[in-house]
């Protein structure tokens, strides 16, 4: 019986035969769901537009790249270039495949910032775009089709879960002194770094198949790296959050609220 993989594969394959014209156009595309392009988003929606909207974005954000993180550790999936040879590898990438982190970031953030927007264009252009950042990670062979799909999922769940809550717990806070708040913040980033590294403490030593290893290239899919990032980012960004507004309360860009920096 073919593995799940071995009839995925077909996905990658069907689409990479379209033509190499399509390479950089992929690449272009799946460069509007890395991490990097959003860290450059971020700071321009907090400081030219609205602070609590870009709270907002980032709390959503860092949150997604954790249960990305989380859900690579517990899966540990292979890539497709790294288990066939049909499959030319367009970009390269260290961590394990399952789910696509650009397709749950992509459906995180850009269905985000759709609900924030409450335009018509913009959900159609958010949808466009993270079907099409979804679509290149098959075509560039970095992911298998499940990897988008749950991707997808994951982001869409997030988004919804994230709609029915943030604004029950941001009342919530507010109603509490800033040294609770600080507080917080470091107990929900040792929380969720403490999930990253209880599951790699569970999965115990692991060595990659060695099948994989002869296609993956220099890999270190179990890097703690970039969890660590994400709890300094989350420290350093809520906690700078709560220090502002405390002192000089919440602005709007827009209103001219900018003379407050």
């Amino acid at each position: 019986m073919l593995s799940i993989h071995e009839l995925e594969i077909v996905v990658n394959i069907f689409l990479q035969n379209l033509g190499t014209w399509l390479i950089v156009p992929m690449q272009a595309i799946t460069a509007l769901g890395y991490e990097q392009f959003f860290i450059l988003l971020l700071p321009t929606i907090y400081w030219c537009f609205d602070q609590a909207l870009g709270l907002r974005v980032g709390v959503i954000f860092l949150l997604g790249n954790s249960l990305n993180t989380f859900f690579k550790f517990l899966f540990h999936t292979p890539r497709p270039y790294w288990v066939s040879d049909q499959v030319q590898a367009y970009s390269h990438e260290t961590s394990f495949g399952l789910p696509s982190g650009h397709a749950q970031i992509a459906a995180t953030m850009w269905g985000w910032l759709a609900v924030e927007v409450k335009k018509r264009w913009f959900k159609i252009l958010a949808l466009i775009l993270i079907f099409l950042i979804g679509g290149s990670r098959l075509y560039l062979g970095v992911h298998f089709l499940s990897d988008v799909l749950l991707g997808w999922t994951l982001g869409a769940l997030l988004v919804w879960a994230f709609s029915a809550w943030h604004k029950k717990i941001g009342d919530w806070l507010s109603k509490q002194s800033t040294l609770v708040k600080l507080l917080l913040v470091a107990f929900s980033a040792f929380t969720l770094l403490g999930l990253v590294l209880g599951l790699r403490w569970m999965v115990g030593p692991w060595e990659m198949p060695a099948e994989w290893a002869k296609r993956a290239g220099e890999v270190d899919p179990y890097n703690l790296e970039g969890a660590l990032t994400l709890c300094g980012t989350w420290c350093g960004m809520l906690s700078g959050y709560v220090l502002l507004t405390a002192r000089k309360g919440h602005f709007l860009a827009g209103q001219g609220d900018w003379k407050r920096l």
